[in-house]
């Protein structure tokens, strides 16, 4: 029969499938219901049935109310029932869109689980995400791990917490979607419960998107030693770089541009893992610069495949161009200008740029050199210390692009020292450019 085992409020009724299925029929309040009503059942045999969308956030609410003498595997099955729910009703019409899934699971951060139990929970979470190899179950645990991560990125520098999380993650990375298939879907969707119905995008697509965000928060809060960095091989940075080509006609530019933010994470990881103090004499010095270069599989990687890669470079300068103040895209611009360092400054790849994308890069240099703020100073120094190489290394060495407003600007930087602070740095660096 099928025993009632959770009365939720605002009409909803969920039964616990026991024996005889027959001998029941289910109840809302004392009234039969109708054949209109959603009806699911989760991974711990609860049926659950819903007719709407305040009826489907009321019951998420009510899971996660915790009574006062609640024992640590009652806060663990609270979890697990939590994820089972929203892995159930995902595919629905109640958490279709990104913002509604997002609401889901800060809802769960904000809840007393996370107040009180976070370390538990959090280790709750990555078992799970290694072991459920449900796609459902895994959208919803990826989605959650992204977000507590972003609200304490000292969860995300753990490698040994992530370390068998990374090799799934990669592997959903790997995974051939049909573009046209994923251009679909669109990342401002606000789902049905707005009166706006959204097409439907594979969840292969979602996992897709959601590796690869995670692998780059993963990448940006963490340092990586060179023995696990090798878990990221020529084959998997190959494929990253066909993703960007591959999705480049996207309506929506947001997955292209994440993948870009992955590649450029990593090659601060190569680049951090090789650093060694280059000796004084400028031989050696010449020779230990290649060799961190070599050591580098991001930048080797796409040093085999420059002429088919031309969206990788283009797409870093529409994102530069395109940057807020935000400490997302300050975090982003620090990326991308430490690799066009490397890609100026490396013999084979210092012309790897069209010469009218370096065009409209001194454009946004020019720009954000006089936009940036006093607080800013450790962004404009890296402007700076690009901008010498961009001018002097590229074929920009013998196309004189706004020489006049490139040298009034530098100026700018260092006039009036009796009335502003000039840090040393900063002249010396001008001076640079200017020489």
């Amino acid at each position: 029969m099928n025993v009632p085992v959770h009365g939720a409020k605002n009409q909803i009724t969920i039964f616990l499938d026991v024996d005889d299925e027959d001998t029941a029929e289910p109840v809302r309040n004392g009234a039969a219901t109708s054949a209109a009503h959603s009806t699911m059942d989760d991974a711990f045999g609860i049926v659950y049935l819903i007719e709407n969308a305040q009826q489907f956030w009321s019951e998420l609410e009510d899971i996660l109310r915790i009574p006062n003498n609640a024992t640590l595997s009652s806060l663990d099955s609270t979890l697990k029932r939590y994820i089972s729910f929203c892995a159930t009703y995902h595919a629905e019409q109640y958490l279709q869109s990104p913002l509604q899934l997002e609401h889901a699971c800060e809802l769960l951060l904000d809840s007393e689980l996370f107040t009180f139990h976070s370390e538990r929970m959090c280790e709750i979470l990555t078992d799970e995400a290694t072991s459920n190899t449900d796609p459902h179950h895994q959208l919803i645990l990826y989605n959650i791990l992204v977000l507590h991560g972003r609200r304490h990125p000292s969860f995300l520098r753990s490698y040994k917490r992530w370390q068998p999380i990374l090799p799934l993650l990669m592997d959903h990375v790997l995974v051939d979607i049909d573009p046209e298939i994923e251009d679909t879907y669109s990342g401002s969707v606000t789902g049905p419960s707005t009166g706006w119905k959204g097409l439907a995008i594979p969840i292969e697509a979602m996992l897709r998107s959601l590796g690869v965000r995670l692998l780059y928060e993963v990448c940006r809060a963490s340092k990586l030693t060179k023995q696990e960095l090798r878990i990221f091989g020529d084959d998997f940075i190959d494929r990253l770089f066909d993703l960007v080509e591959q999705t480049r006609n996207m309506q929506d530019e947001t997955f292209n541009y994440s993948v870009i933010k992955l590649i450029v994470a990593l090659n601060e990881q190569f680049m951090v893992a090789s650093l060694k103090p280059l000796p004084s004499d400028p031989a050696a010095k010449e020779y230990e610069s290649a060799q961190q270069a070599a050591d580098n599989r991001v930048l080797q990687v796409l040093m085999r495949r420059l002429g088919l890669s031309q969206t990788f470079g283009g797409n870093m300068i529409f994102m530069l161009n395109r940057a807020g103040r935000s400490s997302e895209d300050l975090v982003m611009q620090l990326l991308v200008l430490k690799i066009l360092y490397l890609l100026f400054t490396t013999k084979g790849t210092s012309e790897y740029f069209y010469t009218n994308d370096l065009c409209v890069l001194v454009d946004v240099f020019l720009r954000e050199l006089g936009d940036l703020d006093e607080e800013s100073e450790s962004l404009r120094h890296t402007y700076l210390r690009v901008l010498h190489p961009l001018l002097t290394k590229t074929q920009l060495r013998q196309v004189p692009y706004k020489r006049p407003q490139i040298v009034r600007t530098l100026e700018s930087l260092v006039e009036h020292p009796e009335i502003r602070d000039v840090s040393a740095t900063t002249r010396r660096l001008v001076e640079r450019c200017l020489s």
